[in-house]
């Protein structure tokens, strides 16, 4: 390795490290753009002139030390002069304030990325139905099946359910609750595609199909599927439906259009409570469901070192952006899948355990030595609160759900006692929030 060679990592710590000995104009606050390559650049809300040449050619200087990183001698500082719209740039919506969690050094970023941005969301989600959205670091963990069991458990308490597959490249919450003849004409991708030309309207009011569970309830479940019925074109509609497109002369992003067709989907079925299947991993689907959309968002778990890696990455990221961490830690809830049968004890504790570690490190704010009454503003929850977003919400390993059919549910197959046995405290609690509105 070359000496004081940089990579991606030290970069930010690098950049917080010179901007805090660099003298600069009183009230300039210097703005770190990062290109999508990782290369940095300061912009200063200064012009270019013989008083500022000093100030801007030693920072340029400076920044040489992020080694390829750097965008190069003479390159590396950006001026209002520079700019052909400077408001656009020093004024961003999309600029965070990174905060270096070792150091608590901050800067002011404009991070230009290809995909994630969603992860970084600051924009309210509207909504006054409560949106329940289920994600999973990795699949297989059960999330549609306790998904379409809420959603039987809702119906049969009288609610109106509308289930939303967002889980594009894997649908299969269709398939839960719909025989392939139920599907609608169209799905979530046809929408996306038919929009970007201005026929999203006519495809909405044919993507909606009832569940044959509804039979069996007093309220009824809809749901909008990924695909329409006997699509032969879905991997070729999949390619392009995440682009960011132009709507009436109106750019807007993938994130937007999907956030926009939620609403009108709520507008239209006017639900009593909206349940999301998120596509699993670090996909800016998952973003837009967590970040954008959820009033609760249940990260699902297994007690493995690969999970809590998985979260720990996700809740680090947040870490280092504290508006965003602000924004949708209060939002969730972890939940304990696939429990196993034996030791629950000793297995139960471990997981508790390991959920308050993540948290704790990553999203809880640190208690300060300050009184308690000067600590009630904290987020922060001792180990055995159960109401914390780390307390998990238990779902049972079960051999009679490993391979159940959910559309069976009505028909007295599954029992109320062998429902409650596998997923009774996840429901209780699931009910609880489906509840709870927002605005």
């Amino acid at each position: 390795m070359k000496r004081n060679q940089v990579f991606f990592n030290n970069v930010l710590p690098k950049v917080s490290d010179i901007l805090s000995v660099q003298a600069l104009p009183p009230n300039v606050e210097p703005l770190v753009i990062r290109d999508i390559h990782g290369r940095i650049r300061v912009a200063l809300k200064i012009m270019r002139s013989l008083d500022t040449h000093e100030i801007i050619a030693e920072l340029d200087r400076s920044l040489l030390k992020l080694g390829v990183y750097s965008s190069g001698i003479g390159k590396n500082v950006l001026c209002l002069d520079d700019f052909f719209d400077p408001d656009s740039i020093f004024n961003s919506p999309e600029i965070l304030r990174w905060v270096d969690p070792l150091t608590g050094k901050t800067v002011r970023l404009l991070n230009r990325q290809v995909t994630g941005q969603d992860w970084d969301s600051r924009e309210p989600y509207k909504t006054k139905t409560p949106r329940l959205v289920f994600f999973g670091i990795k699949g297989g963990v059960g999330r549609s099946t306790a998904l379409a069991i809420l959603a039987y458990k809702l119906a049969s308490s009288g609610k109106k359910v509308l289930l939303i597959d967002l889980d594009l490249e894997s649908p299969g919450l269709s398939g839960l609750l719909l025989p392939q003849d139920r599907l609608a004409d169209f799905g979530i991708v046809d929408w996306l595609i038919e929009d970007a030309l201005n026929q999203g309207e006519e495809v909405l009011r044919r993507m909606i199909s009832v569940s044959p569970l509804s039979e069996y309830t007093q309220g009824e479940i809809r749901i909008a599927a990924a695909m329409g019925i006997n699509d032969a074109n879905y991997l070729d509609k999949l390619s392009r439906a995440y682009a960011d497109v132009a709507i009436n002369g109106i750019a807007e992003t993938f994130t937007q259009r999907i956030r926009r067709l939620v609403e009108k989907l709520e507008e239209t079925e006017q639900p009593d409570v909206v349940l999301i299947d998120s596509r699993a991993g670090l996909h800016d689907l998952a973003a837009v469901s967590i970040v954008g959309l959820a009033t609760t968002a249940f990260l699902f778990a297994t007690d493995t070192e690969q999970s809590w890696q998985g979260y720990r990455l996700l809740f680090s990221h947040w870490q280092s952006f504290p508006e965003i961490a602000a924004s949708v830690r209060g939002r969730l809830a972890i939940v304990q899948a696939l429990f196993p049968e034996s030791d629950q004890s000793k297995r139960a504790r471990h997981f508790l355990e390991s959920s308050y570690t993540l948290f704790s490190e990553t999203l809880y704010d640190e208690v300060p030595p300050c009184p308690p009454d000067q600590q009630e503003d904290l987020f922060n929850f001792d180990l055995e609160i159960e109401n914390a977003p780390h307390y998990p919400l238990r779902i049972n390993w079960s051999n009679r759900f490993q391979e159940f059919d959910p559309k069976l549910l009505g028909q007295g197959l599954f029992s109320e006692a062998e429902i409650e046995a596998g997923f009774g405290g996840f429901l209780d609690k699931a009910i609880q929030l489906s509840e709870i509105t927002s605005s």
